[in-house]
């Protein structure tokens, strides 16, 4: 008998562990004792695991908890990540609570009587909760038999930035006294791990458990363009869905999906953000996880953990922050291992957004991902994963590999034409005229309406037209002259 896939079979529907699955859990399995003391002395006593998005990295900590008696401390960086989570333990059979800002008193009273009983088996929070003196001294009473950081790559990357108390984690974990600690994460370069282990394993050692990160399943690609909405309007029609649209910023996401709501009629496009009300953040992971046919313009506060198996495609609108950040996010596509595309929107002024960052090792990372965007010769999966110091597998799934690169944005040569023949005659404004076939009094009074090119945007949406011009310009293709007067650099050579 098998007690480990009998348990996947009868708690989580699953009938087969795939081999670092098997490991890992196994792994924290000999440390409890679980398998006799001899295991236990042998065993290791903390993990770091790298396993790829999809992999299954949280049946690695479930299933041991259906097995072990005490408590299972799970710290995630987000509040959405918690609720998606806290669904899973219930169909699994065990008792789960969440530790989380603004509860009731009661609701803190019934939490820790879970906890003092021995009912709680799992229970799920986030940084800033547990390094609270108060909640500290009433886990100091609870036997934790294990501690679980998911996501363990946001500790560094979001605790030297915006969340302070991921740094506070490691020097707590000494007072809470687990039995064993295990940090999982689907991406880590070199850096991030080494900045992992002095956060949370000062003194400690640990048993790295890392997987291949390469997907073969996803398709990966880079459209260079102007217009991002005018790329995007023409792209989604085409996409399979379900499908999310990244977004940079929780404004960018809005813009994004009402946009396209208006200009596709479509209704199954909706943004997330963290910025949502909590019943509304609930309602939306609830109609996108059932979904088949939407469509999420979102901030990485939907990215991290969500359990949507058949996502068919991941746009990115603009850059992330990171390679690592590309990897989680764009790994969101394809968890059930069929088919799907990953398509990164490469902007001019995605070139320059890190310049002003006063942290060299973020705009280093930053630059990393924008020799990867740039880069049209080298395989996808071969720029991305040699970052991590790993390498792909045979590839047939990227746009380089399959000769199917976009150099450009397919309008650039003929607004450059266009401009090269009326060059400093035209403002930004005219050539938008011009473009549109707008019949203006400068348009008229030059008589540009019949000269050739004239209105040959005519069809666009004219905030799309502005976009492409101010691309132009952001990518210095185009120059910007006193009084606003257009130059085309490409004839001036």
């Amino acid at each position: 008998m098998d007690t480990l896939v009998d348990t996947a079979k009868q708690r989580f529907g699953i009938d087969y562990l795939f081999p670092y699955q098997r490991l890992v859990i196994t792994n924290i399995l000999r440390r409890s004792g679980y398998f006799g003391e001899e295991e236990q002395s042998e065993a290791p006593i903390h993990q770091v695991v790298l396993l790829p998005t999809g992999a299954g990295k949280s049946l690695c900590f479930m299933l041991p908890a259906c097995l072990l008696e005490g408590l299972t401390i799970v710290v995630f960086p987000l509040l959405g990540l918690m609720a998606d989570q806290l669904r899973r333990v219930k169909e699994a059979g065990l008792t789960g609570a969440v530790l989380k800002g603004g509860m009731s008193s009661q609701e803190k009273a019934e939490l820790c009587g879970g906890l003092e009983s021995g009912e709680t088996t799992m229970l799920l929070s986030n940084p800033e909760m547990l390094i609270l003196p108060e909640v500290r001294e009433k886990l100091k009473h609870v036997k934790i038999v294990h501690l679980v950081l998911d996501e363990a790559h946001t500790i560094p990357e979001w605790g030297e930035t915006f969340r302070p108390a991921c740094l506070e984690l490691g020097k707590i974990l000494p007072e809470l006294a687990p039995e064993q600690i295990t940090a999982f994460t689907a991406t880590a370069s070199p850096q991030i791990l080494e900045k992992i282990k002095s956060i949370l394993f000062t003194g400690l050692n640990f048993n790295l458990v890392m997987a291949n990160p390469d997907r073969v399943n996803i398709h990966y690609e880079v459209l260079p363009v102007l217009s991002r909405m005018k790329t995007l309007t023409e792209l989604i029609p085409r996409i399979r869905r379900p499908a999310i649209i990244f977004c940079s910023s929780r404004r960018q996401t809005e813009q994004c999906a009402l946009y396209l709501r208006q200009r596709l009629d479509d209704q199954e496009i909706r943004f997330y953000h963290a910025g949502l009300t909590k019943e509304l953040r609930q309602e939306l992971e609830e109609w996108f996880f059932h979904s088949d046919n939407g469509i999420l313009a979102a901030t990485c506060a939907y990215g991290l953990g969500m359990d949507k198996s058949n996502i068919r495609t991941v746009i990115h609108y603009s850059l992330p922050s990171s390679v690592e950040a590309y990897l989680q996010e764009s790994g969101r596509a394809g968890r059930d291992r069929q088919p799907c595309r990953a398509i990164l929107l490469y902007h001019p002024e995605d070139k320059h957004k890190e310049d002003k960052n006063p942290r060299v090792d973020l705009r280093d990372r930053y630059e990393k991902l924008l020799a990867f965007a740039e880069d049209s010769q080298t395989c996808r999966r071969e720029s991305l994963l040699s970052i991590l110091e790993a390498e792909p597998e045979d590839c047939d799934s990227c746009d380089v590999c399959r000769g199917e690169v976009i150099l450009k944005d397919p309008v650039e040569d003929l607004i450059i034409e266009i401009i090269g023949i009326f060059r400093k005659h035209f403002t930004p404004k005219m050539l938008a005229n011009f473009l549109l076939g707008r019949y203006s009094r400068e348009i008229r009074q030059g008589r540009y309406d019949r000269s050739s090119g004239f209105g040959s945007l005519s069809s666009w949406n004219p905030d799309d037209v502005k976009d492409t011009i101010h691309g132009l310009i952001s990518a210095d293709k185009v120059r910007q002259l006193i009084r606003g007067i257009l130059k085309g650099k490409l004839t001036d050579r």
